[in-house]
């Protein structure tokens, strides 16, 4: 872990300038942080769409939300597995607290996804569990942003983050290039994708 003065200088404004300029080499990794932020936005994406959509649009909202999971169990395994793990070296301990109240957040939002997956889009508790669902990883996601990241943008340097990047964006081609078996009304999450603890 490198201290802040040690560190390479890029800060937010560097990072905007070299993105809007292309002045970054064009294979130069995505930071760790990035790479989490990115997937945040595009799971709030999918549910502004989903709250766009109109309630009485069944099938949308239900594609939406299954779209949506299928993110966030990627996007929660390279955090549990790589990113957690090096914030828990953090000197920061309000970070390393929240690391542990993110895998427990992840915990609710897991089971939230598994009884999602057993519901059609028009059934009567479907809406209630996708507002939840939506409520807490919109919160999480947040805290994450506001709080974790800083404190890892501050105590790790930009090369570490890329490092840590590039892990997770592997991980992530891993996983996303799995086999997955059809889901239907009643599929079980634990039977979509194998993991180390299977």
């Amino acid at each position: 872990m490198a201290s802040q003065g040690d560190r390479p200088k890029k800060g937010f404004v560097g990072r905007v300038v070299s993105s809007v300029t292309g002045n970054d080499a064009p294979n130069e990794p995505q930071s760790a942080t990035d790479l989490l932020k990115s997937e945040h936005d595009e799971v709030r994406e999918l549910f502004k769409e989903y709250k766009h959509s109109g309630e009485n649009a069944h099938a949308t909202r239900k594609r939406l939300i299954d779209e949506a999971s299928d993110k966030l169990d990627v996007h929660a395994e390279i955090e549990e597995k790589i990113f957690y793990p090096a914030c828990r070296e953090l000197e920061d301990q309000d970070a390393r607290k929240m690391v542990g109240e993110s895998v427990e957040e992840h915990r609710i939002v897991k089971r939230l996804i598994k009884e999602l997956r057993g519901l059609s889009g028009s059934d009567e508790t479907f809406e209630s569990k996708a507002s939840v669902l939506m409520e807490s990883v919109e919160h999480h996601a947040d805290e994450e942003e506001s709080d974790l990241f800083p404190a890892a943008e501050k105590e790790f340097d930009d090369e570490y983050l890329a490092e840590l990047g590039s892990q997770m964006a592997a991980m992530k081609e891993r996983l996303t290039k799995s086999p997955r078996p059809a889901r239907g009304k009643g599929t079980p999450a634990s039977g979509r994708r194998p993991t180390a603890r299977s």
